[in-house]
């Protein structure tokens, strides 16, 4: 807060400094519909550059997992457009996935360090992506009667090697070299678009710059850049929690061992047992769960293998993420609205969106608990009733920031011209 506080002062000083230097706030004067642009902003420009910011910071903030051989580049590109849209519409969802994959990824540098390893953070997030696949070389002889029915289906197959554990078992055996996996081999596979993230970076700060100029000298925000600041935050959260994760990775390391190390994978590693989170489970397992007979393809993004991960885990990030969501809405609380029922049903939907979260978790403690094992059903119904009002006050917010540009205070287009003086696409 007093960093906003000192950001404010700074405004209100450089708008004195441009109104000595002969800049001003223009714009119309009244209520107004569509705004063509001419001398100040008009609605296409807000929405355009709303949009464009909000679009640019999310494709830029994913870090997916490696996509699977036979996936085309057209498959690749749907896939990462439905996690921008997921990432556009249930933010806490996506902010959740990341969360997890850094935990994991911090309990496998712990991991290997007990064990002698140096890695970091990078290295082990890169293999739990998907990153290091083993392949049977043709002609090796099993070690066990128990893999012969397997081995024409491993032989010359890649395997994804999902877990750090996997491949320290391999290097103490001395199946893998030590330094195997480098730094050095991932960051020649990453094809990290720094073009692409600079403009992201450089447009958010330039349209927070701009809200909070616009705050400091007193010009209304519109709801859809209120939002488009809070998704751009989710964008930084999302950033920050896979700022070690690889990012667009094409193709994973291949080891090409004998069919013996395969059978020590097999041995040592129980890869049929799920061990996903609470909230992934049926989603991601179904197509993970049987691999001793079906060739592994790709890790889906909303997968993590580590055992032992409690639910509670993965509930912290998504209550906490939830009520950011609808606590940064709540400032629109006051919002001019063109009526007195849009602003009453947005104020509705950010109480819903508030009040969910703790109600869900308070029906999934009670449960989990014996006592409450008859009302069930009970239970699942009005978690499901919730759950439809949560969906339903979200969209609403969604598509009112753009249904209420229809009638706006003119303050909404008024704009102080040394903002407009900074470079942006817009």
């Amino acid at each position: 807060m007093r960093f906003i506080y000192n950001v404010t002062n700074t405004t209100k000083f450089l708008n004195q400094i441009s109104e000595e230097l002969g800049y001003q706030i223009t714009g119309p004067t009244e209520s107004v519909g569509w705004v063509n642009e001419a001398e100040f902003r008009g609605t296409l420009e807000l929405v355009w550059t709303c949009v464009f910011t909000l679009f640019a910071c999310l494709w830029a903030s994913l870090h997916l997992n490696i996509p699977g051989p036979d996936d085309t580049e057209c498959t690749k590109y749907l896939r990462k457009l439905k996690w921008t849209f997921l990432a556009a519409t249930f933010p806490e969802v996506v902010v959740s996935v990341a969360f997890v994959n850094w935990w994991d990824t911090r309990r496998d540098v712990a991991m290997m360090k007990e064990h002698g390893f140096n890695w970091d953070k990078k290295l082990c997030a890169f293999v739990r992506m998907g990153g290091v696949w083993l392949r049977g070389k043709p002609g090796s002889e099993s070690a066990t009667d128990a893999s012969l029915a397997n081995q024409e289906k491993t032989k010359g197959t890649p395997l994804i090697c999902t877990e750090t554990d996997i491949l320290r078992t391999l290097i103490q055996s001395r199946i893998l070299d030590e330094d195997c996996l480098t730094r050095r081999v991932i960051d020649e596979k990453s094809k990290s678009d720094w073009v692409v993230k600079l403009i992201a970076c450089w447009q958010a700060l330039y349209f927070g710059i701009q809200c909070i100029g616009r705050w400091g000298s007193g010009l209304p925000l519109t709801a859809l850049e209120l939002s488009t600041v809070v998704f751009t935050t989710y964008a930084l959260a999302l950033y920050l929690l896979w700022w070690h994760k690889p990012v667009d990775v094409a193709m994973p390391v291949v080891f090409d061992v004998s069919q013996q190390a395969l059978d020590h994978v097999w041995r040592h590693h129980d890869l049929s047992a799920p061990r996903s989170p609470w909230w992934t489970e049926s989603f991601a397992w179904n197509n993970l769960k049987d691999t001793t007979s079906i060739e592994i393809r790709r890790i889906p993004n909303s997968f993590s293998s580590t055992g032992g991960l409690r639910r509670d885990i993965c509930l912290y990030p998504m209550l906490l993420s939830s009520f950011l969501f609808s606590g940064l809405h709540f400032l629109a609380w006051n919002f001019d609205f063109p009526t007195k029922v849009e602003q009453d049903l947005w104020r509705l939907s950010c109480i819903i969106m508030a009040a969910e979260p703790p109600l869900s978790t308070l029906l999934y403690i009670l449960g989990s608990r014996r006592q409450w094992f008859r009302l069930d059903f009970l239970l699942n119904g009005v978690w499901l009733i919730s759950m439809i009002l949560y969906v339903a006050a979200r969209f609403y917010l969604i598509v009112e920031v753009f249904v209420c540009l229809r009638v706006m205070p003119a303050g909404c287009y008024q704009t102080v011209d040394w903002i407009g003086s900074i470079p942006h696409i817009g």
